[in-house]
């Protein structure tokens, strides 16, 4: 009998082309550091499974459920949480050994880890369409934009008479989503919910954590059939 396929996943035969990386996130140096790190992978310098000092390793289908999206996931995604990888080290998605790998930098702040442990998760979904790597990128982007700061949510941390954001605030925005407070300027600025100067202003805030961070609100999502005009349409509902 066939195995059966998640609701969110389309089948596709990832034995084709093999081991490959799928996206190497980070400027010219962190995208060079990934492809190092997944070239010693196949060649042997260091094991990611069994899981042990290297890396925390776990799976990924809580955030394939979560997009809910209908998408060419590989049926097994692992997400590795590297030890060793160096401070320049942001993240990389790659397909090793017929499963799709997630690798984050575990000494990255933990809103930098959750942001990035989705968008190359959706990557994973992704680049079956869409070979160029920017394209994917700002593609996983706007799917992940769509999945963790809904429009209205973003809209509640900001209104017209605000002129100053203070760090702790900006911290439990932050928080609130679990992404980088950039991440949550560049929402609300491609929305217009901000205005360019404000984002400008805005991005000059450090986040200063004043206490626990909250819990993510996470909505339930209806389902979307149409990769382009659905995941990626200009309206919000």
């Amino acid at each position: 009998m066939a195995k059966r396929i998640s609701k969110n996943q389309l089948p596709l035969d990832y034995t084709v082309r093999g081991d490959r990386v799928v996206l190497a996130l980070g400027q010219v140096e962190s995208q060079q550091a990934a492809t190092s790190l997944f070239e010693e992978l196949m060649h042997g310098s260091w094991v990611i499974e069994p899981a042990g000092e290297v890396a925390d390793v776990s799976s990924a289908q809580d955030i394939v459920r979560h997009l809910n999206v209908k998408l060419p996931f590989p049926e097994v995604i692992k997400i590795a949480q590297l030890h060793q990888a160096g401070e320049i080290f942001v993240g990389l998605s790659a397909i090793y050994r017929q499963k799709g790998w997630v690798f984050v930098n575990a000494h990255a702040d933990a809103n930098e880890r959750f942001y990035h442990a989705y968008l190359l998760t959706a990557t994973l979904g992704l680049y079956s369409s869409y070979a160029n790597p920017d394209t994917l990128a700002q593609r996983a982007e706007q799917l992940i934009f769509k999945t963790l700061l809904p429009e209205g949510e973003v809209k509640s941390f900001f209104h017209e008479g605000i002129t100053k954001i203070p760090g702790f605030l900006a911290a439990d925005i932050a928080d609130f989503f679990k992404v980088p407070f950039p991440m949550v300027l560049k929402r609300a600025l491609q929305l217009e919910i901000i205005s360019d100067e404000q984002y400008r202003n805005y991005m000059t805030v450090l986040p200063q954590r004043t206490g626990k961070p909250r819990e993510l609100f996470v909505a339930q999502e209806g389902g979307i059939e149409d990769l382009e005009s659905h995941l990626f349409g200009e309206n919000e509902e």
